[in-house]
């Protein structure tokens, strides 16, 4: 059966434009020469007809337009640094092992044109509008005046090693003077990076002079930034000290020189950040860039030993007290980054300090501390709380993995395994920890301070059993009769952590009810595991008969409290 579809015109009519009744319609798309009509309550509202735009620009129109904005003559100018640059190292350098020119003329001819260069560009920048073109000018000449000097000092060792680095912080402090009066960040930047780059040619590789030299380099012209808006001038200053430390770490014999380099650099990253996060628009990117000023030791400390692991722990003081000092004038963010580096770093000293049975017992005892310290932590209380947890859960890992997981399964331990002195040591620093890390985190999330609680209740009962049986294997030297007294115990210590979460459970409605209930229930269910499927076997004598009679005890015990909470509602529910 044919039926006119809904809401559609009558056939051979059109739509009827609003207020027009008179056909035929004007097209509803585009025509060419013919305006186009919008429906609409109101009159018709023509569309003009496209207007095409502007041809894209040709190359060089935009090569002209850039050569109006000066950035043609800015690039050629850092080409002319770079070039110029690399022709004053290859006169004190590479002139040099050629045999051509004495060295006084190469030194002499290298200050000459460097300084020439440096009162050109202050001559030439008087005036705003050729300031670029001045910058690059000056920028080459400082630059080539620190080439002269750490020549002078470390490649002809003219100067004492004190005296050049005297010399070369005093040129780069009064020098870089130009670019804190001009404000351009550009300046000093065309001095760092050739610094960081062409250094290591003039004072032929890597060592004391240009480690020292780059430390007061990145110190002498952290008065140019304050107040400055300089980022990327922070960033390579740090790289330019960090790098060269590093290596220096990694190749040299001398461990308290390499340690002393490398705390400096901490010393002078922090120090900087903490008077540049005020200026900077990005202030976590300087407390990130600090951060990594402490590379040099944490990698190197493991080949100049322990004296390295002191002053990581000294470096991480640093960022601790910049964290918690600056609470008035630096956000919490920032603060929280220099926290964390403070933690990377104490992981690292304690890794390298102590010996591989007690380390698990020394990453619980700082976990220990921060949790303790984080309820005074203020607006830090979280990240405090975080890296307490962490700490606490890598020692334990580190315990399991260093003979505590074998110390359940078997009745000894490995020569590489940790003693068992150690594993109670760290069991008991463990369940401190936990308990107290439990607290804390329940007591700021009350509402999952159930769940918080089953969490480290489970975590406690690993430790627990660890400690049963380190302290087993302490009283007697049997090993098979440490082992099967250990294990009875712990499968009673199952038992009872099991009926007490029943017991709690009781206690507590809804969704906690059910949590707890659920935890109790699967640790009652490991420990009836246990007994069959383990201590059956495992197990002889007494031992074997005292763990059946305790947990089956336990269970008659559970058996007849639920069923007597059972039967009180069954009672009730009809005089109610």
């Amino acid at each position: 059966m044919n039926q006119t579809p809904q809401n559609q015109p009558p056939a051979g009519t059109g739509p009827t434009p609003v207020d027009r009744l008179t056909p035929p319609l004007p097209p509803t798309y585009p025509v060419p020469g013919q305006p186009h009509v919008q429906y609409q309550s109101g009159n018709y509202t023509p569309f003009a007809p496209p207007v095409p735009g502007p041809p894209p620009p040709t190359v060089s129109q935009r090569l002209a337009k850039a050569a109006e904005n000066g950035l043609i003559g800015k690039i050629l100018a850092g080409i002319g640094v770079a070039i110029t640059l690399s022709g004053i190292v290859m006169l004190l350098v590479l002139a040099a092992q050629a045999g051509l020119l004495r060295p006084e003329l190469r030194v002499a001819g290298g200050a000459v044109l460097a300084a020439g260069l440096v009162g050109l560009g202050i001559w030439v920048g008087r005036t705003p509008q050729r300031r670029p073109g001045a910058v690059a000018l000056v920028a080459t000449g400082i630059a080539g005046l620190l080439f002269d000097v750490l020549a002078a000092g470390a490649f002809y060792h003219w100067l004492p090693g004190v005296a050049a680095l005297a010399v070369a912080g005093l040129v780069a402090g009064v020098g870089l003077g130009v670019a804190h009066r001009w404000n351009s960040q550009t300046l000093t930047l065309m001095v760092s990076i050739p610094m960081l780059i062409l250094a290591p040619v003039v004072t032929g590789g890597v060592d004391e002079t240009l480690v020292g030299s780059m430390l007061i380099y990145a110190a002498v012209t952290l008065w140019v930034q304050v107040g400055r808006n300089w980022l990327s001038v922070f960033i390579v200053n740090t790289a330019a000290v960090m790098i060269p430390s590093l290596i220096f770490a990694l190749t040299s014999d001398d461990a308290w020189l390499a340690s002393g380099f490398g705390l400096a650099g901490i010393a002078i990253a922090v120090g900087s950040s903490v008077l540049l996060v005020r200026s900077t628009g990005i202030p976590e990117i300087i407390a990130v860039t600090s951060a990594f000023a402490a590379i040099p030791l944490m990698f190197g400390a493991q080949r100049i030993d322990v004296v390295a692991s002191a002053a990581l722990v000294i470096g991480a003081l640093a960022y601790l007290a910049a964290a918690f000092t600056t609470t008035r004038f630096v956000n919490r963010g920032v603060r929280s980054i220099w926290l964390v580096a403070a933690v990377v770093q104490l992981l690292a000293a304690l890794g390298y300090l102590l010996d591989a049975d007690y380390r698990p017992s020394g990453f619980i005892v700082v976990g220990l501390l921060l949790a303790v310290a984080a309820p005074a932590a203020r607006d830090l209380a979280l990240p405090v709380r975080i890296s307490g947890t962490s700490f606490t859960g890598i020692g334990i890992l580190v315990m399991i993995g260093d003979g505590a997981a074998r110390l359940l399964f078997a009745d000894h331990l490995l020569p590489t395994d940790a003693s068992h002195t150690s594993l109670l040591i760290g069991s008991l620093m463990g369940l401190a920890a936990t308990g107290l890390i439990t607290w804390s985190w329940a007591d700021s999330y009350p509402a999952a301070a159930h769940r918080l609680t089953v969490a480290g209740g489970m975590v406690g009962l690993w430790l627990v059993s660890t400690a049963v049986l380190s302290i087993a294997h302490l009283i007697t030297d049997d090993a098979a009769a440490a082992f099967r007294a250990g294990h009875s115990t712990a499968t009673i210590v199952w038992g009872v952590t099991a009926a007490a979460a029943l017991l709690w459970a009781r206690r507590l409605d809804g969704a906690d009810r059910a949590t707890v209930l659920s935890a109790g229930l699967a640790v009652m269910a490991a420990a009836v595991a246990k007994l069959f499927l383990f201590d059956l076997s495992a197990l002889d004598g007494v031992f074997r008969v005292l763990a059946f009679i305790v947990v089956g005890l336990i269970l008659l015990g559970l058996g007849v409290a639920y069923a007597q909470k059972l039967t009180d509602h069954d009672t009730t529910a009809p005089a109610a």
